[in-house]
Formats: C-alpha cells, structure tokens, sequence
C-alpha cells in the first residue's frame, strides 16, 4: 500500500466537501477507499484526521493554505446530496462531524463497515456511543460474506482495544453465525495474521472442534501448520507476553524472549491418525516436516506405507529428519510396540 498517495487522494477529496475542486476527486477517492482492507484503513485512520484537522482553504490571493481553517459548511446538506461524503467525514477531526457522519454513512462495504468499527474505540465518548448504536442496528443485516474480511480484524485488534472494542467483541461473538464465521475466515483467507490470531483463538477449547478442518483444507500453509502442530502433540500453544534476559546489565545488553502459555487438546486416535495421513502427501514441506517430528517422537510400525513416503521424500529437511528416525527406531521394536 501507498500511503502518501492514499492520503493525497483523500486530501483532494477532502477540498471536494468543502467545495473546492473537481467532484471526480472524490470519485476517485471512493474507488480506493473500497479496495482497502480493514488492516489497511485502520493504518490510514491517523494520517487522515491529522490532514482533515485544517481543511484546505481559499487564502488571500487565491493561494491555498492549509494554516487557514475553512469556512463553515453545511454537512447535513453536503451528506444529502451524496451520502459517500459521510464516509470521508468520518474520518474527521471534528468529534462532532465524526459523530453525524457515523450516524449517516452508508454501511454497504468493508471499508465502511472497518471504519465504524474504528470510531467504536473513538477518544469521544458521544462517537463512541453513536458508532456502537449504529453497528448494534447493523449487525443483523449482515451475510456471512460481508462479515469474513472483518473477523481476523476483530480477533486481531478490536479485542485489545481499552474502549469500545470489547464490548464490540462480545457482540460479535454473540451473533449467531460467529462460530461458522471464525471456521469459513480461517478455511477461505490466505494472508494476513493468520497463525498468531488462529493461536490466540486456541487459548479458549471453544474452537477446538474447528482444527480438523483447518489441518486438511486451510488455504493458509500456516493455518494448517498450526492446526496439524496442535493436533499431533495434542497441546495449544500461544505467545502470553515477552519477557527479558539480561546478558550484561552494566552495557544494558538483553535480549526478548517470548513467554508462552499452553493447554492440553483432547484428540481422538482416529483423527490424529487421519490428519497424520493426510499431510505425509501435503504439498508443503513445512507439514511433512510435522509428521516427520511426530514419527519421531512416537515410532510407527516396521512396515509403515508413511515412513516409506516420507524416506523418500525429494526435501532434503524431511529427508534429514527421517534419517534421525531410522537411527533412533529402527531395530528397536519394544521401543516401538509400546
């Protein structure tokens, strides 16, 4: 994403509501606004209200100054005569015209659905009331498609929010598609914060019933990465903070380290050996890998169909780690009875 060229198209737009250019500015700004993804509107929040704070206005002699404030404007008429203004204003600096253009603004794009969300954790409290209202009145209209793009938003950064995010959290968590919701992001989206969210999720056993079907039809090598991980060894794990490890406190040397949290997942013998099946002729190495280290850890009959493949597997990391296993199983048959 170009951001400065993000925030020019908004700057020109932004001189479009107050009357001063050409309306295919705005145009222009709207065909951008709705390719942005939630992730990418959020980034552009700040910058934007700091370029809205002091309009462009017509100064003496015709020069435009962005030191002058501009004059005052009607926005209830400007939002009648095109609603998409709404959705630029929003984005203002004005506590007030943020809080209209949240209670007008059609709802009818990601975008704008991200950009409500934005204003539901807004410093203003009467923003934050109008925000939470409107997408309280919004919610039940919404399909499962319009609300994808927004769940790894939501399990990413509207949990954290100290404001209004919480409560909007809950909200989302409430509604009655919200499980199927989580299932179809993490099975349909390829990119974005995909493992950290999906281990995140795992700290609660609601989701538990959802890692079958991310470790065999995930479109994200990670997500399935997870999924297998926690299905082989039976425990979820996450990252729970960070913490210090001082090497030299006197030259302030010191280096993070991540400090994780785990629980133990109840899996059925069938399913670990289904999805064990299934990612020894995965694509990805990353997954052989898995089952490689899980063969390892706990053997396989002498004749295994398994550890053929994977003996004979053209990537030199699994090739490596079933040597590891032919040493440490082979001609060990208690070992691998029990």
């Amino acid at each position: 994403m170009k951001l400065n060229k993000d925030i020019s198209r908004f700057d020109a737009a932004w001189q479009v509501a107050n009357g001063k250019l050409d309306p295919f500015a705005l145009s222009l700004f709207e065909k951008r606004r709705k390719l942005l993804s939630p992730q990418q509107l959020a980034q552009l929040d700040r910058p934007f209200r700091n370029k809205a704070y002091r309009a462009p206005a017509r100064a003496a002699f015709g020069i435009t100054s962005w030191f002058t404030k501009s004059g005052s404007v009607d926005w209830d008429v400007q939002f009648a005569k095109n609603p998409n203004i709404a959705l630029l204003a929003i984005h203002a600096a004005d506590g007030h015209l943020r809080e209209r253009a949240v209670q007008v603004a059609p709802m009818e794009d990601t975008a704008a659905l991200t950009a409500l969300l934005l204003r539901c954790n807004d410093w203003a409290a009467p923003v934050r009331k109008a925000a939470f209202a409107r997408f309280e009145s919004v919610l039940p209209k919404l399909d499962l498609a319009e609300m994808v793009p927004l769940c790894l938003f939501v399990l990413e950064r509207v949990a954290r929010w100290e404001r209004g995010g919480a409560a909007v959290a809950q909200m989302l968590v409430a509604h009655y598609d919200w499980p199927l919701l989580v299932k179809t992001t993490f099975v349909e989206t390829a990119t974005g914060p995909l493992a950290r969210s999906l281990r995140q999720l795992l700290r609660s056993p609601h989701y538990d019933w959802i890692l079958p079907d991310l470790a065999l039809r995930a479109q994200s090598i990670f997500v399935r990465a997870v999924a297998v991980e926690t299905l082989l060894t039976g425990h979820a794990r996450w990252i729970e903070g960070y913490d210090w490890i001082w090497h030299d406190k006197v030259f302030n040397l010191r280096r993070k380290v991540p400090r994780r949290g785990n629980r133990v997942v109840e899996v059925s013998p069938t399913t670990r050996a289904m999805v064990l099946r299934h990612i020894g002729h995965d694509k990805s190495a990353k997954l052989r890998n898995l089952a490689a280290d899980y063969l390892i850890t706990v053997g396989a009959p002498e004749d295994d169909s398994l550890v053929t493949l994977l003996t004979n597997d053209k990537a030199n990391s699994v090739q490596e780690r079933m040597t590891f296993y032919h040493k440490k199983w082979v001609g060990n048959l208690s070992a691998q009875e029990n």
